[in-house]
């Protein structure tokens, strides 16, 4: 209690002093309010370290500690426990299109009588979140040098060659399978993932302090552009399972190439031709086209013509900000036949080609 009296005078003193000397005694608190005062601006900024596999504080040669060793839930185990409910999934176009919520996949699982997988498990029945799961596969993988990434790479080395060539570097080959796409992502920020298991929101800012974009799958669920994590996962791991392979298949690629190829002829035709022929034709429509001054409108439907050309290509010409939107994980290509033939109708440029040059393991360092 004398304590608390004598703590009470002090103040009292202080505050007299104080307001006696307010021009001393306002220079001296300020500073004081500025480091003591103002907790959440400066410790909301505080940014503590967090071993990654480039910053060498953790086991390349085992893995990452991502792979929840500590939970006893690595990438073979998570391979292995998909192997007991894999029948019951469905289709991979399916799978993607819908993006069955994570309740749904519990109960599809649980009514034909299988154990569930750790990652659609609850915390109280010792469940891990999806997107540690996640993680755990793809660094698994980005550990191993991206074996399958790089084996896809090796049967596809001219094209990539040819589309830089006749882009003048600017355009690079598109990753059409919904796969491919989610480990691309990883890749880009693989270097600063965590190797300990963190929130979401740490994942998310881990990633943008390092001026790297948020893969879809690790965006917030509120984000339009958010991509579950958990059917990401399941895409992973049905694509290890050879499930989707049709989408890396020569004739299916053909096919479509080829119908994007004329998709893209006939828009070329429609708005660029055609934006020339309209002049052409509305003026000899109205008479205004005449044997005498012919020549003249050529130039100026010619002139159109250029206008219209630079419009297509303004509208349909890749850039890096596609990336995540009109090309994300679920992109328009992984859709079932009917959506994915207007998905190409629509972007037939973007079947092809895409800005943002590939990423691949071990690419990125700090």
């Amino acid at each position: 209690m004398v304590v608390i009296v004598h703590n009470r005078q002090f103040h009292a003193m202080t505050s007299t002093a104080n307001i006696n000397q307010p021009n001393s005694g306002s220079a001296q608190a300020t500073p004081s309010n500025n480091l003591y005062g103002d907790d959440v601006s400066i410790d909301s900024n505080f940014d503590p370290e967090i071993p990654t596999i480039s910053s060498g504080n953790a086991n390349n040669n085992l893995g990452i500690s991502a792979t929840l060793e500590t939970e006893q839930y690595d990438a073979a185990t998570i391979r292995a426990e998909f192997k007991t409910y894999q029948s019951v999934l469905p289709h991979p176009d399916k799978l993607l299109q819908e993006q069955h919520s994570f309740q749904l996949l519990r109960s599809k699982i649980e009514q034909s009588n299988i154990e569930l997988p750790r990652f659609l498990k609850y915390k109280f029945e010792g469940g891990i979140k999806p997107h540690h799961a996640l993680c755990c596969l793809l660094l698994s993988e980005y550990v191993l040098e991206g074996e399958k990434a790089t084996a896809i790479g090796r049967r596809k080395i001219c094209y990539p060659l040819l589309v830089r060539i006749f882009s003048f570097g600017y355009l690079h080959r598109q990753l059409n399978n919904p796969a491919e796409f989610i480990r691309d992502q990883f890749n880009r920020v693989a270097h600063a993932i965590p190797t300990d298991v963190v929130k979401p929101s740490v994942l998310r800012k881990k990633i943008k302090d390092r001026g790297l974009p948020v893969p879809n799958y690790f965006l917030d669920p509120e984000d339009d552009k958010q991509f579950p994590p958990h059917i990401a996962l399941l895409v992973i791991l049905q694509d290890g399972e050879k499930e989707s392979g049709k989408l890396n298949n020569i004739l299916y690629h053909l096919a479509f190439s080829l119908f994007a190829f004329i998709a893209l002829l006939l828009r070329i035709v429609l708005e660029v031709i055609g934006g020339a022929g309209a002049i052409w034709g509305g003026a000899e429509v109205f008479k205004l086209r005449v044997a005498e001054n012919a020549e003249l409108w050529r130039w100026i439907s010619i002139a159109v013509g250029i206008l219209c050309f630079l419009r297509f290509v303004t509208l349909n010409a890749p850039q890096k900000e596609d990336e995540g939107d009109i090309l994300g994980p679920a992109g328009p290509w992984s859709l079932r036949l009917p959506v994915r033939l207007r998905a190409v109708c629509d972007h037939p440029f973007h079947y092809f080609v895409r800005a943002l040059p590939p990423s691949s393991p071990r690419k990125k360092k700090d």
